[in-house]
């Protein structure tokens, strides 16, 4: 094995060892643009004491994360705030067919509504992911990659080279204003990542590879009119810029982006 392979694998095993110390997401993101959103809005899916994904409130009631996150959980889920202070019950209201999303109904006002992306991706913006409490590490930074990507079984969506481990399912990707943009969701190219992940419990493909990892994120413009698809009502609405974005076909929106820069 050359020795930069060796010093990643020791750095991933090093970060392992701290895994049981660390910090809160809430607190993790303190100090950066996502810190509002883990603040008010985040929360760690929890299924028998476990964490399996994270999950954003999108108004007074409801929050969004992904299907798959669901269905590994198996079952009931519970809530629980990126500042660790209280948990809550939630309940699964619908499940997209049509991509990587399932919206659950939580108690009135247990978060408080994130603020959504009114403008669409550009290459090379930086970019924030937050994941739900357990992983050692909650908060990853990156660049938009590629703006505008529609990933066959998932939806339509951007990509980043970002350092989310897979735990961060369903945990919002925000923008340099705090803005969700979307949700990480999936990597394109999973490689070993999951083999090693079943044989060591823990992403450490995701850990090696750091801000190199290619993640697909579920566009937040496109989750919110499935949400409306789904006959789910919701306290929020996008705002008109947004709207008038997400009605853009897709090669349009890239060459309006290009031009808007």
């Amino acid at each position: 094995m050359p020795d930069n392979m060796h010093q990643r694998v020791a750095a991933a095993l090093g970060l392992l060892l701290l895994m049981g110390c660390a910090s809160l997401p809430a607190q993790q993101a303190a100090g950066t643009p996502a810190a509002r959103v883990a603040r008010d809005s985040l929360a760690s899916l929890q299924a028998s004491g476990v964490s399996v994904g994270a999950a954003i409130a999108v108004d007074d009631r409801h929050v969004l994360t992904n299907a798959h996150v669901m269905r590994q959980a198996g079952g009931p889920v519970t809530l629980r705030r990126a500042d660790g202070q209280a948990e809550a019950p939630a309940q699964l209201v619908a499940t997209s067919p049509r991509m990587d999303l399932a919206v659950l109904r939580m108690p009135e006002g247990f978060l408080r509504p994130a603020a959504l992306a009114p403008e669409l991706p550009v290459a090379g913006e930086a970019v924030w992911a937050l994941g739900p409490e357990g992983l050692g590490r909650a908060l990853a930074e990156g660049r938009v990659a590629r703006p505008y990507v529609q990933m066959r079984g998932f939806g339509p969506g951007f990509t980043a080279a970002l350092g989310a481990l897979m735990g961060f399912s369903g945990g919002p990707v925000v923008d340099r204003s705090g803005h969700v943009m979307g949700l990480t969701t999936a990597l394109p190219q999973p490689g070993a990542a999951p083999l090693l992940a079943g044989m060591t419990g823990m992403d450490l493909a995701g850990l090696i590879e750091g801000a190199r990892r290619q993640v697909f994120i579920l566009d937040i413009r496109e989750a919110m009119a499935e949400v409306e698809r789904l006959g789910v009502p919701l306290a929020a609405a996008l705002p008109r810029s947004a709207q008038e974005a997400r009605a853009r076909p897709w090669r349009e929106a890239a060459r309006w982006a290009a031009l808007a820069r």
